[in-house]
């Protein structure tokens, strides 16, 4: 295979990030010490939040009243989707008894763990996918208690939508608390009637290091890394979109690869062409993101035929792939044996809307994990994907209100991307 990079990624030097696991472990020691009193003290000084730590029914009712009934609208429609997809997941599980040999009984049990806790991010953006994602995936695994957080900021406190989505979801203990001390207090059972068993959702790079240092007290979903986003395309694609989906995703952060694999010259020169002009239309938080990632650790790479799309998509093996080509059916087969069977496939379809509204359960970035990781979920048995797939003619576009926004931005305003969803682990012990 012969590949030309039409554009090549120039990441930075790496460093070893010391700084990060010192500070979370110097917030996790005093927190397993002093209890409610550090967690406490954590909110005000790292968020500024001085309000109660346990979201009351009161603030969770005003929170829902304070919608507009279209965002609630959306917010159910992806809930029942990913209610409906998690129920059916844990119906396919079963358990059995088997005699192997004479005196030799085994078997395997499905039993729920006691306590989830669910971390919603709520920082820069405000993740109610992400409580979906979680929350409702644990309640359709039958945990019997489940304790949720997200960041509470100054006089503010936690987003609206994401208080709404989490009492939507069945979350039986929600907390006001991001970060370090948002893990520690579900870790440590401080606000809940027990400790987590496992904890899961997204989160910063101090987030992920606590799941990292908690891990083996806890069970953790995965350590998950900079989201990865790729697009195969060829001479057919959009090139606008094309562009603005690669955008959509590089506003996740600035260390976060997106990739186009082309067997068109033309389209890829096209669409870095175009990069810039995109990007400088995002809000300014994620216009920053999306600049240091597209000059950072953007690609566009050529090769010859579509089988050669395939390959290099599988040696990339990212955390999500969407394909815009004709003759999607070929694609779809491509897709039943190799990595593509984490695609995205539709000519002129947005993966973002993809992801949250059709497709409910992608799972966490690492790096390269296309290639060994489907859906992480309430067991880890053996590896399993799902293929996504729509007829052109009816495709769903959004909630019953219209609009797709699902994850509306810290301060209400949407995003390019505006849907993150995560992916979790909840149970089966299997025995």
């Amino acid at each position: 295979m012969t590949i030309e990079y039409l554009k090549k990624a120039t990441p930075p030097q790496e460093a070893i990030d010391g700084a990060t696991a010192e500070t979370v472990q110097r917030l996790l020691a005093d927190i397993q010490t002093n209890g409610r009193e550090a967690v406490e003290k954590y909110a005000r000084d790292l968020d500024g939040w001085r309000g109660s730590i346990v979201v009351g029914e009161a603030d969770l009712s005003k929170a829902s009243n304070s919608l507009a009934q279209g965002v609630k609208d959306d917010i159910a429609f992806a809930h029942a989707r990913v209610k409906d997809f998690a129920q059916r997941q844990r119906d396919s599980l079963y358990e059995f008894e088997a005699e192997l040999i004479e005196g030799l009984i085994t078997g395997q049990k499905l039993i729920p763990v006691n306590t989830a806790g669910c971390y919603v991010p709520g920082g820069r953006y405000a993740h109610a996918a992400s409580a979906i994602m979680s929350i409702c995936t644990a309640k359709a695994a039958r945990v019997s208690n489940i304790v949720a957080t997200s960041p509470g900021h100054n006089e503010s406190g936690v987003n609206p939508a994401i208080l709404h989505t989490m009492k939507l979801c069945g979350a039986d203990t929600v907390l006001s608390l991001g970060g370090v001390q948002g893990v520690a207090a579900m870790a440590f059972g401080l606000y809940s009637p027990r400790p987590a068993d496992v904890i899961v959702g997204p989160g910063n790079s101090f987030v992920a290091e606590a799941k990292r240092a908690l891990f083996g007290r806890v069970g953790i979903d995965v350590l998950a890394g900079p989201t990865e986003s790729a697009i195969i395309a060829d001479e057919t694609a959009d090139v606008s979109m094309a562009a603005a989906d690669l955008a959509g995703q590089a506003e996740h952060g600035p260390d976060s690869p997106v990739w186009l694999f082309t067997s068109s010259r033309e389209l890829g020169l096209k669409v870095i062409e175009l990069m810039p002009s995109v990007i400088a239309a995002l809000p300014e938080l994620a216009r920053t993101a999306a600049s240091a990632a597209w000059r950072d650790y953007g690609e566009v790479v050529l090769v010859s035929s579509r089988e050669e799309m395939i390959e290099i998509s599988d040696q990339y093996a990212p955390e999500h792939l969407q394909v815009f080509a004709h003759d999607l059916d070929w694609w779809l087969v491509a897709g039943q044996a190799d990595q593509l069977r984490l695609a995205f496939p539709g000519r002129g379809d947005d993966r973002s809307l993809w992801r949250q509204v059709r497709r409910p359960q992608p799972h966490l970035a690492n790096p390269g994990c296309g290639a060994v990781l489907g859906r992480v979920e309430r067991r880890q048995v053996h590896q399993d994907r799902d293929l996504p797939a729509v007829d052109p003619q009816r495709q769903p576009r959004g909630g019953p209100g219209g609009s797709p926004y699902l994850a509306p931005g810290r301060h209400g305003r949407p995003r390019a991307h505006g849907r993150y969803p995560a992916k979790k682990i909840f149970s089966a012990r299997v025995i």
